[in-house]
């Protein structure tokens, strides 16, 4: 319970009548005893009306007001009037309390009955030791002294503290053990009070504790007044105050590393004015609180567009409500200062609003930089609105137990929110493996999350399968951020599409340049069979102009070579659709008598020839490829012929689920295998350099059966012969 509390209680317990009254008698309260003594069941009855209504006054005394007002204080007796108009006798002291400013705050009446006068002292007597009760259970320290500054009272929370008892304190000269300079300040004021009568606050009294520590007390001395008004005793009041002075010292800190400078106002009638500022309000506004004042108050300096601002703090402010509130204020030197202001309204004993008091820092650099902020935040939405690529901001979302479980939207662009196919409310803060589950299937999730805790960027291409909003070719970029990831998505379809007809018409052109080659090769080597031929058979038709059967080969060997022209020129032919040659059905056995009409030489005069083929073997192929695959391998067949015997050549057929197999073997002059296999079909590659070649037959036919899908195997024994095995596919019409 408090001071007021206990005082409160006190009067209204009391076994004395007590009333108050303001300065000009008008009654404020009465207890319990006042009410009984003159007869009053309740208190509306007696309090506003004037005290001079209660009693009789002496002859000497008309207004017994007025007589207290001079004197200061009334002792004696004296006759009161009760309700029912009776009359009763008793004691009365009145005393006047005063303010610091000598003005009267209220006088105190206190009542007995004198009927009997021994039973007054003894009552008396009772009332003494009943407020000393009291008194000794106030914490706060109580002293009384005489002019001569000896204790003639001390309260237990006094003597407690002291370490002495009551009864040995009083009528001592003060406290020896303290420091004399205390107690030549404790005289002066005494002094002061004693002579000039009047109540001294003194805010921090310092006083040597038993410790040897210095503590420090807010004190009140306060005048005694006899019934004569003459003052022979103050009491003094002291609470300690030394643990608050460290707590407001660590406050003081505290605000001036939170504040720039704090301050205190009056609320007076209506209006704010403040009466203190810490020194710091004059370096950031060139203004010192009196300045302020002279100018007309601060609302002389706050920005004109920022007054509304202030005028609703206000307000609030008068509602009781604590705020903060951010304005501008000119400064001395002209330039405005931006404020923040932490505000809090006070109330006075009786509940009214009475006080400001407030800490205030200068913001301005924070707002320059939050404009420069604002701003920058402007051109980077827009930059992100005008991004080509969709743009999402998420944020990492764990379990209990801290582990990375997902992935949320925090932000996106309007090209995001398109692209996903969802109003972006519904995006905002919602799973993105929730909401797209392929992010898991597809071990997006783990990219994301490895690119989070290791800080390292992401980028690759991806395809979204048919059956999703915006399926299609993605270029992907994953960025780390403090508390999540930025994706970043272009949609590359068209790229890709474009990307996929560019090969196609580079693949197209390598082609038509390989099928140029081989037209080439074809034309440099393929033909010189055919025309030799026809040399030849030119020459030996000269001996002999009317030998008919040179004519029939010359004719035969013509359209041999008419035949290998067509076949070259499909070659160069490049379909619509680019995708393969034309193919046709060919008869195996003509093609390959055929083949062997273009041989026609001294070799081939002395050569065995057997072919081995079913006549009903039909090949689906590209006939310049075959044609040149047979030319080049019988060309080699009857080259290498050895000269030391009868040259044979043997061509046999067979046919297998995948293949037709076309063997063409000779009994030449071989090959050595060890020693060229894998020289077998480079290009250049000759083995026999002491006969005419190029090095481009065999060459040219692996590349020529491996493009139909076939392949070509060779056994070879040095003056042996060679066999080469063909492998053609059986590639049906349909």
């Amino acid at each position: 319970m408090d001071i007021k509390s206990i005082i409160e209680k006190a009067v209204e317990e009391s076994i004395s009548a007590i009333a108050i009254s303001d300065p000009k008698g008008k009654i404020v309260f009465v207890n319990k005893v006042f009410l009984r003594l003159w007869g009053y069941p309740s208190k509306e009855e007696v309090e506003g009306r004037n005290a001079n209504e209660f009693w009789i006054p002496s002859e000497n005394e008309k207004n017994g007001i007025d007589s207290l007002i001079k004197t200061g204080f009334y002792f004696g007796e004296f006759e009161a009037v009760k309700k029912n108009k009776s009359i009763w006798h008793g004691v009365a002291q009145f005393s006047i309390s005063k303010s610091t400013s000598n003005e009267i705050q209220f006088i105190l009446f206190n009542f007995l009955e004198s009927s009997n006068r021994k039973r007054t002292s003894d009552t008396i007597r009772e009332t003494e030791n009943y407020y000393s009760q009291i008194l000794d259970s106030i914490s706060d320290f109580i002293i009384c002294k005489d002019s001569n500054f000896k204790m003639t009272y001390v309260n237990q929370a006094c003597a407690d503290y002291l370490g002495q008892k009551k009864s040995d304190l009083i009528g001592t000269y003060d406290i020896p053990e303290n420091k004399q300079e205390f107690i030549e300040e404790y005289h002066k004021i005494d002094s002061f009070v004693f002579k000039e009568g009047k109540q001294v606050k003194i805010e921090k009294e310092p006083h040597l504790g038993k410790d040897g520590l210095v503590r420090y007390f807010n004190t009140v001395k306060t005048p005694i007044r006899d019934q004569y008004g003459n003052i022979n005793e103050l009491v003094a009041v002291a609470r300690d105050i030394t643990d608050s002075e460290d707590i407001l010292g660590k406050l003081k800190l505290i605000a001036e590393i939170t504040s720039d400078y704090i301050y205190t106002a009056n609320i007076i009638e209506g209006e704010i004015i403040a009466d203190w500022s810490s020194g710091n309000l004059s370096k950031i506004v060139g203004y010192t609180v009196e300045d302020i004042g002279k100018i007309g108050g601060w609302i002389k300096i706050i920005h004109p567009d920022d007054l509304d601002l202030v005028g609703n703090r206000v307000s609030e402010i008068f509602q009781g409500k604590v705020g903060v509130s951010e304005y501008r204020v000119l400064s001395k030197s002209g330039e405005y200062v931006w404020i923040r202001d932490y505000s809090k309204p006070l109330y006075d004993e009786f509940g009214k609003l009475s006080r400001l008091i407030g800490a205030s820092k200068n913001i301005t650099i924070e707002k320059e930089v939050e404009t420069k902020l604002k701003e920058s935040n402007e051109r980077f939405k827009a930059s992100l609105e005008a991004s080509l690529e969709s743009i999402y901001f998420l944020s990492v979302v764990k379990d209990d137990h801290g582990t990375i479980i997902d992935f949320a939207f925090n932000e996106m662009n309007d090209k995001g929110v398109k692209n996903l196919g969802v109003p972006k409310e519904e995006l905002i803060g919602k799973r993105i493996c929730e909401l797209y589950p392929i992010n898991l299937e597809n071990g997006f999730f783990e990219q994301y999350k490895h690119v989070f805790l290791t800080k390292q960027p992401l980028e690759q291409e991806y395809t979204i399968p048919d059956g999703y909003y915006t399926p299609g070719y993605f270029h992907h970029i994953v960025l780390p951020t403090t508390d999540g990831i930025v994706i970043y998505n272009r949609n590359i379809s068209d790229r890709v599409a474009k990307n996929k007809e560019l090969e196609t018409l580079v693949q197209v052109t390598n082609r038509q340049n390989e099928r140029l080659r081989e037209y080439t090769y074809i034309t440099s080597h393929n033909l010189r069979a055919p025309i030799a031929n026809i040399l030849s058979l030119c020459n030996l038709l000269k001996d002999d102009p009317g030998d008919q059967t040179l004519v029939q080969m010359i004719e035969s060997s013509a359209q041999q070579l008419d035949h290998m022209m067509k076949n070259l020129n499909e070659l160069l032919t490049i379909e619509k659709d680019s995708h393969s040659l034309v193919k046709k059905e060919i008869h195996l056995q003509q093609e390959i008598q055929n083949q062997l009409l273009l041989y026609v030489s001294d070799k081939s005069n002395h050569t065995k020839v057997d072919v081995i083929i079913p006549n009903d073997l039909f090949l689906y192929t590209i006939p310049v490829y075959f044609e040149s695959i047979i030319n080049n391998v019988l060309s080699n067949a009857f080259k290498y012929i050895s000269n030391k015997s009868i040259g044979h050549i043997r061509i046999e057929a067979k046919l297998s689920e995948e293949f037709i197999i076309l063997t063409i073997s000779d009994n030449g002059i071989g090959i050595d295998l060890e020693k060229y296999r894998n020289k077998m079909f480079k290009m250049n590659s000759r083995f026999h350099p002491n006969i005419e070649g190029k090095g481009m037959g065999l060459f040219l036919t692996k590349y020529q059966i491996e493009s139909l899908g076939g392949k070509i195997e060779v056994e070879s024994e040095v003056d042996k012969g060679t066999s080469f095995h063909l492998y053609f596919p059986t590639i049906q019409k349909n």
